[in-house]
């Protein structure tokens, strides 16, 4: 990993990632500066966030495989399976951003 520069001390350090498990399933990932200590949040996540995490990278390969189909036979039923899958990608995506976020909001006390 690169060396990234403390925007609290302004240390150049190449951060070493931890992870620490919290009740209900939460999962936080960060990394502190070497120096100062400052904690810097990374990802935060929950096992429904990690479930949707897990059906969108299945979901992913799946229109891959869609796609190369599609190219192969041309078919129009292979083409409204790739956009309907394309569109359930795109609502687990959203999912996980905002739970993300939310969880973010909710966890960030615990790393002060």
């Amino acid at each position: 990993m690169n060396k990234i520069t403390c925007d609290k001390c302004q240390k150049q350090i190449k951060p070493q990632i931890e992870s620490k498990h919290l009740t209900g399933g939460i999962r936080i990932n960060y990394f502190r500066c070497n120096n100062c200590k400052e904690k810097y949040l990374i990802d935060v996540t929950d096992q429904i966030t990690r479930q949707k995490q897990i059906e969108l990278i299945r979901l992913r390969k799946y229109q891959s495989e869609l796609v190369k189909a599609s190219e192969k036979f041309n078919l129009e039923a292979i083409e409204t399976e790739s956009k309907d899958n394309i569109d359930r990608m795109d609502i687990l995506l959203k999912e996980i951003k905002e739970a993300k976020a939310e969880l973010k909001d909710r966890i960030i006390e615990v790393l002060q």
